[in-house]
C-alpha cells in the first residue's frame, strides 16, 4: 500500500510538471507597436496598462476568495484543481485587459 501511495504521488508530480511546463510552452510575451511613439513613451504606456490590469485581476482575485470564503466557511487557501483554474482564469483575464488597455491607446501586436 505504501508503494501504490508513492507512485500515486510521483504521477501527480509528474502530471503537474508537465502541465506547467506545457503552460509555459505556449505562452508568449507580446510586442506593441505605435507608429510615432518613443520607447519611453511606450514604456509608460505599458506600465499603466499592466497596472490597470493587475488592479482588476487583483479584484477579482479577492471577490473569489469571498465567494470561496463564504461557500467553505472557512478563511483558508483552496488547494483544489478548481485554485489552478481559477489562477488560469484570472492571468486570461489579465492579458485581455492590457491587450484592451493598449488597443485604447492606438497600440497593436506586433508580429
Amino acid at each position: 500500500m505504501t508503494r501504490y501511495v508513492f507512485a500515486t504521488r510521483a504521477g501527480a508530480a509528474c502530471a503537474l510538471a508537465l502541465m506547467l511546463g506545457g503552460c509555459s510552452f505556449f505562452s508568449h510575451s507580446v510586442t506593441w507597436t505605435k507608429p510615432g511613439v518613443t520607447d519611453a513613451q511606450a514604456e509608460d504606456d505599458l506600465a499603466t496598462c499592466t497596472e490597470q490590469a493587475k488592479v482588476q485581476t487583483d479584484r477579482d482575485t479577492n471577490i473569489d476568495k469571498d465567494i470561496s470564503a463564504v461557500e467553505t466557511g472557512t478563511n483558508s487557501v483552496d488547494s483544489s484543481p478548481l485554485q489552478n483554474i481559477q489562477a488560469y482564469k484570472h492571468e486570461n483575464r489579465f492579458k485581455s485587459v492590457l491587450k484592451d488597455c493598449m488597443a485604447q491607446l492606438g497600440y497593436a501586436e506586433a508580429d
